[in-house]
């Protein structure tokens, strides 16, 4: 007797969940692009839409190929995107499209991105190219208000005045660590000339400068300054030890730059003693395999502005106290509106990043010290063995994920996100492997992702990433 076609599926584990065997549904949403990457338009039954996205642009990929099927299937699903980044697979061309899915896009210059056991009938895949692209910039350069009438360092100290723009919202956007450039500045009393990093201001015994400039990022954000005392602790030439003061800020808001703008003068006033407040913090054991750690409070901005992560001085072992401005003094009204949070990373060592675990915690209060809620431990077991991964996971976490890079280059060469609970996964042929580093070797972290409340049947991930409480990671180096 001929085997039914829903019985086929069930034998090469192609169908995840089974919707029922029998006419198609009509669940045939219209195609929705997500930025970002997200899945949505109800669960899989007859059809699928698919948008391949650039990861750092969210720019639509023409001619991506998109595969459907896990990596054993006979017969995967597979197609090109057209020019709007879309594919469709209906069910006279992909009958196996009955509840959650295997899928991976990949493209020439990108890393191919799988995942596996996901379930909605519009899905936004985003891949990162291989070569990814800089941030827009804009040039501004200026002073702190008032820097002249700071007191005078005691010796041995430096006041620095250390200045940013507010970072985009997205921890990984590559906007959020834009390499400054030093500057020469005079040494007193001499015709010499010392380098510092372009976006301080600095006052002790040999040199007093404030004329910063800063290569920032575009869009709305606010400018800040954090002023620090920093103590040398009798060692000038050892910067490890130094006990770093806050002593104040100064902040601009409601800014918006666009891209090659270059603004001058600009002037940073100075927050107001008395619209500062003290945030101190306490913190847990930490988990197995890690030994350093440190913490920021940050100030999630109103009207789209971004982040101001008060990063200088760190809190962590030594330092459980810091000062952050105000939301909505009399020199803070910019901060209206705003809230705060507390971000800590821990990892193996001080040099050893893996593993590692991050802690963010919304919208904190600061009228009593923060208790840093419990690391997440991270996940371990981590294999490669025959083209085949595995690792044990994080219990309550929400979703795992795996990404492959190139040891000697650092570059993504594979990612995964697994939402159906899998700890065993395979991936499918690609030519040419993306695998087959130069060096003959790849590294595989395995993440652990806590995001309270999200729905991985309907999820736009760039909303999701602001919900995140826990990331934690390990990883392996093996040959492939």
């Amino acid at each position: 007797m001929r085997k039914s076609a829903c019985a086929v599926y069930l034998a090469i584990g192609v169908l995840v969940a089974a919707m029922g065997c029998g006419s198609v549904s009509d669940n045939h949403p219209a195609p929705v692009l997500v930025p970002g990457g997200g899945i949505g338009g109800g669960a899989i039954d007859g059809y699928l839409n698919v948008y391949v996205i650039d990861a750092d642009t969210n720019a639509p990929l023409t001619g991506a190929a998109v595969q459907v099927g896990v990596s054993s299937a006979s017969a995967p699903c597979m197609a090109l995107t057209d020019s709007t980044g879309l594919v469709t697979f209906a069910p006279m061309s992909c009958p196996m499209l009955h509840g959650a899915v295997t899928l991976t896009a990949s493209a020439t210059g990108y890393a191919p991105s799988s995942w596996i056991g996901a379930n909605g009938a519009n899905m936004t895949i985003s891949i990162q190219a291989n070569t990814r692209p800089a941030p827009d910039t804009a040039t501004v350069s200026g002073t702190i208000a008032g820097w002249e009438g700071l007191p005078a360092p005691a010796t041995g100290h430096t006041t620095i005045g250390l200045v940013a723009a507010s970072q985009a919202t997205n921890l990984g956007d590559l906007a959020n660590n834009i390499a400054q450039p030093t500057r020469m500045i005079s040494v007193a009393g001499t015709a010499l000339m010392t380098t510092i990093p372009a976006n301080a201001c600095v006052r002790n015994a040999l040199a007093d400068d404030c004329n910063w400039q800063l290569i920032a990022r575009t869009g709305p954000q606010a400018h800040f300054a954090i002023i620090v005392d920093d103590d040398a602790n009798g060692t000038p030439d050892d910067m490890t030890d130094d006990i770093i003061t806050p002593l104040g800020w100064a902040l601009l808001t409601g800014l918006d730059l666009t891209a090659g703008a270059t603004t001058v003068n600009e002037t940073l006033p100075q927050v107001a003693a008395t619209d500062l407040s003290p945030f101190s913090a306490t913190f847990p054991a930490l988990p197995a395999g890690m030994t350093y750690f440190n913490a920021y409070p940050a100030i999630e901005l109103p009207g789209g502005q971004g982040r101001i992560p008060a990063v200088f001085p760190t809190l962590g072992p030594k330092v459980t106290m810091t000062s952050i401005p105000k939301l909505g003094g009399t020199t803070t009204v910019g901060l209206a509106g705003g809230s705060y949070d507390l971000l800590a990373s821990a990892q193996a060592t001080m040099t050893a990043a893996e593993p590692a675990s991050l802690t963010w915690m919304h919208g904190v209060s600061v009228t009593s010290p923060v208790a840093l809620t419990p690391w997440l431990p991270a996940p371990t077991g981590i294999a490669a063995s025959g083209g085949q991964y595995s690792f044990v996971p994080v219990t309550g976490a929400t979703l795992h994920s795996a990404e492959f890079k190139d040891p000697t280059g650092g570059g993504r060469t594979w990612s995964v996100t697994i939402f159906d609970g899998s700890t065993r996964f395979t991936l499918p042929g690609l030519s040419p492997n993306p695998l087959a580093t130069s060096s003959g070797m790849d590294t595989l972290t395995v993440s652990a992702l806590v995001i309270p409340g999200v729905n991985l049947g309907n999820v736009g991930f760039n909303d999701a990433a602001q919900k995140l409480t826990g990331l934690s990671t390990d990883q392996i180096t093996f040959a492939p």
